[in-house]
């Protein structure tokens, strides 16, 4: 292997490829959607969830479908103006702030007398 190839490969993690492999079994199967797909079919795919789909997990599937079209030679329909408008839209209505994990607290003063 290439040093070229070697590093490509290094920067691809399995579990990132298999997320975005089920992200478009998800537009393909469980929303029917076809593929190589349309700005117009994305956006009524991203509409649809809207309502049910965290940001950050729309996100994630829009680029999942930016992936695959690259990957296969077509034009990315995610990049299209109406697809970033969507977005604005969609962040505006269903505004609503990422989970995030409590600070884990630490006792700083008997960690340093333990020293």
């Amino acid at each position: 292997m290439g040093s070229v190839d070697q590093y490509l490969k290094a920067a691809e993690r399995e579990n990132t490829l298999l997320s975005y492999a089920s992200a478009v079994r998800h537009f393909e199967e469980e929303w029917k959607g076809l593929l190589p797909a349309s700005s117009d079919a994305v956006a009524r795919y991203l509409a649809d969830y809207a309502a049910t789909l965290s940001g950050s997990t729309l996100r994630h599937r829009l680029a999942a479908l930016s992936r695959w079209h690259v990957d296969q030679g077509f034009t990315d329909p995610t990049k299209s103006p109406t697809i970033r408008q969507l977005l604005k839209g969609i962040r505006s209505v269903h505004n609503a702030p990422e989970k995030k994990a409590r600070p884990l607290e630490l006792d700083v003063l008997e960690r340093v007398d333990a020293w």
